[in-house]
């Protein structure tokens, strides 16, 4: 994943402090910032959002997916040595901007208009290491898609993550 896929767009709003969290030693790549930080419950590690198998993984998705939050810092494990990354829990009213997966669904604001409102995944692709939204609207999709110009940010979809993904709910 490239560092920043996901962005906050609100400016000056808010942003609630940062947590530490334990990473277990031996991950293949870094947590990095700007990535989504999930959790296994029952767990007290945290791991990032990795691409499943060789093609792509999509999340997030109530009831598999446990969102810790956003990642503020690199974490520090090394292949011996558990470590620690800090994570920006998920605020209501936080909302990011993402690349879009497929221009020709995003590319007027007529069909970035029909798609507010929307419950999308998003695609981490193995092949380039990037993140981007899906446009298909489900009801145990996580990300929502809310209102942009995208005159203003082309090629970008706004959401926001629902709560009821959060690992502490």
């Amino acid at each position: 994943m490239a560092k920043n896929d996901i962005t906050i767009f609100d400016d000056g709003i808010a942003i609630p402090g940062s947590k530490r969290h334990a990473v277990h030693a031996g991950r293949d790549t870094a947590i990095i910032v700007g990535e989504l930080v999930f959790k296994d419950l029952g767990s007290r590690y945290v791991t990032a959002w990795t691409p499943g198998g060789a093609a792509s993984a999509v999340k997030p998705q109530f009831g598999t997916d446990y969102l810790v939050g956003l990642a503020v810092s690199t974490s520090t494990e090394t292949t011996t040595a558990d470590g620690v990354v800090d994570v920006m829990p998920i605020s209501p009213g936080i909302t990011f901007l993402v690349d879009v997966g497929t221009a020709a669904t995003w590319d007027t604001q007529a069909e970035y208009n029909a798609l507010v409102g929307d419950r999308i995944k998003l695609n981490y692709a193995a092949t380039t290491g990037k993140i981007t939204a899906l446009s298909t609207d489900y009801i145990y999709n996580g990300a929502v898609v809310e209102p942009l110009d995208i005159a203003v940010h082309p090629g970008k979809v706004r959401f926001s993550l629902t709560q009821r993904l959060m690992y502490t709910n």
